[in-house]
This record gives structure tokens, C-alpha cells and sequence, in this order.
């Protein structure tokens, strides 16, 4: 009860913490806790002992706002920018292996409060298509997936794609922005539900008992030849 009650502190300090990061950027309160969400709902916050590539992948809905904060107006994102490339160097210098997630995951965040808060301004349609487009041709490409993880990852960026390409910017500002966050959400949950069914599965696999052989009878065993 104890680890509990301190692994939710410890998430609501950090999500606190990126709240204030992402306010001093200038962005506003919905794109600062649009960004304290993604990290605290990031894989790596939420499961700290996981490792590989795919156990920290991010959700690909997130990539389209993190790449929209890329080219925003705000001379301060250039640490994170910097933070950014760092990690892409680490994870092709470790080939897959142990990765700085939790850094990941927060500039990641922190790009995409960013990236939020230009759609919020009416900014941002086409580097946010760019990277919706560019997360759903990495999901479909991707290999050793299942269908449904799959599915999971290739159709919130294609719904996104859509929905950015025909609705107006005075649309997407506003309830659009808001959409594409409760969109984000639902793909994240069905990310944890999908992942905790596949470890379940695992772990009943692991504890099933070895087939039982049939025994010969003793009748055949008597007349076998010696």
C-alpha cells in the first residue's frame, strides 16, 4: 500500500513539475496539461522496469503534435530541441537496448504541449500532417507486431490525418484540438489494455502444466519383445 500510495506522488510531482516547464514556454494551461499528461500516461512513467525499443514506444498520435512543436515560434524549446537529438543519439548508439526512456518521454511531452499549443493558435496544420502521415506508414511498416497492436497504432493516426487535412483552422483551434486529445487518450488506454492482455496471456502460457504423456499398459509392456 505504502509503494502505491509513493509511486502517485511521485507522478503528481512530475506531472506538477512538466506543468510549470511547459507554462514557462508560453503555452497555455489546457497545452501545459495536455503535456503533464502524456508524460505521467507515458509508458516509461507508468512502467519503470520495462525495457527495449517497443516497451517505450510512444503512442503514434503523440508523434504529429511533438513534430508540430518542433517548428514552434518559441526560442526556448531549443534545449529541449537539443535534448531531443540527444536521445535519438543514444537510442541508435544502445541498437535497441536500455534507453533513456523517462527523458524521452518528457521531451517528447513537452514537444508536444508545444506542438498543441500552436494548433490552439491556429498554426501547426502542416508539420502536424507531416508527422501523422509519417506515424502511420512507421505502424504499418512496423514488423513482429500483432494485428491488433497494429490497428491500435495505425488508425488514431490515420482518424488524426483525416480530421487535420478537411477541417477548417478556426475549427481545429478550438474543438478540434480538443478531439485529437480525447483521441490520444482513448488510443493510449487501449495501448495499457492491449499490452496487459498480452503479458496475461504470457504469464497463463508459462504456468501451464506440461502435456501428460499416455502410459503403456502393462499388458503391452509385458509383450514387447525383450
Amino acid at each position: 500500500m505504502a509503494e502505491r500510495v509513493a509511486s502517485v506522488l511521485c507522478l503528481v510531482a512530475a506531472a506538477t513539475a512538466l506543468y510549470s516547464i511547459c507554462r514557462g514556454l508560453w503555452c497555455g494551461r489546457f497545452a501545459a496539461a495536455f503535456g503533464a499528461g502524456a508524460w505521467v500516461l507515458s509508458e516509461s512513467m507508468l512502467r519503470p522496469a520495462a525495457s527495449g525499443a517497443d516497451a517505450v514506444a510512444p503512442p503514434s498520435l503523440l508523434v504529429p503534435f511533438a513534430v508540430a512543436g518542433v517548428f514552434s515560434r518559441q526560442r526556448r524549446r531549443w534545449p529541449f530541441l537539443a535534448l531531443a537529438a540527444a536521445c535519438l543519439a543514444f537510442r541508435w548508439r544502445s541498437a535497441g537496448g536500455h534507453t533513456a526512456a523517462e527523458l524521452e518521454a518528457m521531451v517528447l511531452a513537452v514537444l508536444a504541449a508545444l506542438g498543441a499549443q500552436r494548433l490552439r493558435d491556429g498554426e501547426g496544420g502542416p508539420a502536424f500532417l507531416v508527422g501523422a502521415a509519417a506515424a502511420l506508414v512507421h505502424a504499418l511498416s512496423r514488423s513482429g507486431w500483432s494485428d491488433t497492436a497494429r490497428l491500435v497504432e495505425a488508425a488514431p493516426a490515420a482518424a488524426a490525418l483525416l480530421f487535420v487535412a478537411f477541417v477548417s483552422r478556426e475549427f481545429r483551434a478550438r474543438a478540434g484540438l480538443v478531439t485529437l486529445v480525447v483521441l490520444l487518450t482513448l488510443q493510449r488506454a487501449a495501448e495499457i489494455g492491449t499490452r496487459d492482455a498480452a503479458r496475461a496471456a504470457v504469464v497463463t502460457a508459462a504456468k501451464a502444466p506440461p502435456p501428460v504423456r499416455p502410459r503403456r499398459s502393462r499388458a503391452r509392456a509385458s509383450r514387447a519383445p525383450a
